[in-house]
């Protein structure tokens, strides 16, 4: 994978804002008694931020090198944290190649972000679980759970790269329709 600096500065700039206004949805996600509650928070976002730069470079890899910053960043809380957040870029990018080869249109990337939240609850789980022995995943839901809980972040996954293309690529495409052109 062989990117611009300008490439490199948006995949820093997206595992950096992720830890920080991540932050907020993890304190926002506290409220909700359920479990698995915090990726209900977490699959709109992570989709949203992870399309920004999915779209721009348009490059299988780029989930996983965000992922790279992003767990970089979190190796100080946790290093499971950080395994989990590798290992959740490392399997969506390979979902993602699977099924679409590429990133070619808008459905394609937006079907690939929303696995990025969905493998991020599975390996949190199986982090939680298998590498830190805590048991409190065994012990509520059972397999009818997470296949429920898996669907319904994937499609929270959907709506937030369906937002992110709305929101940020709008914007952005009337900000260069405006700007004046050099002659």
């Amino acid at each position: 994978m062989k990117y611009t600096a300008k490439d490199i500065t948006l995949i820093a700039l997206t595992g950096a804002l992720t830890v920080v206004i991540g932050y907020v949805f993890y304190i926002i996600g506290s409220f909700l008694p359920v479990p698995g509650h915090k990726f209900v928070i977490f699959a709109p976002f992570l989709s949203f931020m992870m399309f920004i730069p999915v779209r721009k470079i348009q490059r299988i890899g780029v989930m996983t090198a965000v992922s790279i910053v992003f767990a970089a960043l979190m190796v100080p809380v946790t290093f499971f944290m950080a395994l989990a957040i590798f290992l959740t870029g490392l399997s969506a990018e390979l979902t993602a190649f699977l099924l679409f080869r590429d990133y070619k249109t808008t459905w394609k990337m937006i079907g690939a972000v929303a696995f990025y939240p969905t493998y991020a609850i599975l390996w949190a789980f199986a982090t939680a679980r298998y590498f830190t022995g805590n048991a409190i995943y065994t012990l509520v839901g059972g397999w009818t759970f997470v296949i429920v809980l898996c669907l319904l972040i994937y499609g929270l996954g959907l709506l937030g790269g369906y937002l992110s293309n709305r929101v940020i690529f709008k914007r952005l495409k009337h900000l260069d329709e405006s700007r004046p052109r050099n002659i």
